[in-house]
């Protein structure tokens, strides 16, 4: 009883220490991220909902993303919000044995983080077929596909979150897995003591998946490329043509993709190796200035720039996106049109091809015969 008050005395002694000049900064910068990331997000599900020429089944993966990131945001930043202000000590459960605000929060940052890449696997596996089988993915992918395809991507997430509430390990001292502890640097933290679940979520989640998400845009631009070398044979010019079209058409999820593992790689393999090599971070928690540059920068820092990254990129590399947000903040309703129709997937492509053939023989059908009639 006396070692829980005192545990308690010092808990609000550090909950009620003044915020200290690196974490008034790191607080400024989460408060920035987190309002961007709201309105980035929320700028991207309301350009597919008002611009119909957004509504296709690629830009329905995009929202499940943007859902994603905005969970973030109005979900686990404000408690990590928390946390920096008071120089990253968790001030939430201060009664003994209290883990609740803790375990609710490890949960929902495992989910999202899991629904984030399991988004990015769905969208890398849509633009492959998109562009190795267009005229079968017009067939197939249909909205009801496309939707069970994102409930899956959520019910996937959310067994991994819920899975984190069982202790996988079994640790023989019988301590708790999600616990409230003072770390080596003294500090509050919270966290969950499970190497064993942490390493096959981390396999199963989020390495296995970037697999497939690698593989799969290294054939969708091998395809390209070797698309667009056919056709250059026979036209040069269209050739040149095609190839920037095919590559335009998976340039934005690729740039995605990219910003994803940029932020999320280290993190994963930050923690991989804190759980099996508990001695290998010492010299970094000697070196206080080192270890708060290290876990800023790759645990607190990168990670939850990733929820802000996604509208900025559609911004700079899709002209739909960018023309819609255009009329949407600017109220430029005498916009030209023919903006939002630049960037022409290689399936639509491919549908007008069809449409425009059909129309062509159609007219000389009628051209011939002076009436639209068909041969019986």
């Amino acid at each position: 009883v006396m070692a829980d008050n005192n545990s308690t005395r010092d808990t609000d002694l550090v909950c009620s220490e003044s915020t200290r000049p690196l974490f008034i900064l790191y607080t400024t910068f989460l408060v920035l991220i987190m309002l961007a990331t709201i309105f980035g997000n929320v700028l991207v599900i309301t350009a597919v909902y008002l611009y119909h020429r957004l509504r296709r089944m690629t830009n329905f993966f995009i929202i499940s993303l943007a859902i994603s990131d905005l969970f973030v945001a109005l979900i686990h930043l404000p408690l990590r919000i928390d946390q920096s202000v008071h120089n990253n000590n968790w001030c939430f459960d201060k009664a003994p044995g209290i883990v609740t605000t803790c375990a609710y929060w490890i949960v929902m940052d495992t989910v999202f983080s899991s629904a984030s890449i399991c988004n990015l696997v769905v969208i890398s596996i849509d633009r492959f077929l998109a562009i190795t089988k267009p005229f079968q993915y017009q067939r197939r992918m249909t909205k009801k596909v496309g939707f069970s395809l994102i409930a899956f991507v959520w019910v996937y997430a959310m067994l991994w979150g819920t899975l984190s509430l069982i202790d996988w390990t079994a640790d023989p001292s019988n301590d708790p897995h999600i616990s409230v502890t003072w770390s080596k640097s003294l500090e509050r933290t919270c966290g969950k003591n499970d190497k064993i679940y942490y390493t096959v979520a981390m396999a199963v989640a989020f390495f296995l998946p970037l697999l497939i998400v690698i593989v799969t845009y290294s054939c969708v631009f091998r395809v390209a490329f070797i698309q667009a070398k056919a056709v250059a044979s026979l036209d040069p010019t269209k050739g040149k043509r095609h190839i920037l079209r095919e590559l335009k058409a998976t340039k934005t999820i690729a740039v995605v993709i990219g910003g994803f593992i940029v932020c999320w790689l280290p993190f994963f393999i930050i923690i991989v190796m804190s759980l099996w090599c508990v001695h290998c971070f010492d010299p970094f928690i000697t070196n206080r200035a080192l270890s708060y540059a290290i876990r800023i920068t790759f645990i607190f820092v990168l990670p939850v720039m990733n929820s802000s990254l996604n509208p900025l990129i559609y911004t700079l590399f899709n002209k739909e996106f960018r023309s819609a947000f255009s009329r949407m903040l600017c109220r430029n309703k005498g916009a030209s049109r023919s903006d939002a129709m630049d960037e022409v997937s290689v399936t639509e492509a491919a549908s007008a091809r069809m449409s425009a053939t059909r129309s062509s023989g159609r007219k000389s059908w009628i051209s011939m015969n002076g009436r639209d009639k068909r041969p019986s």
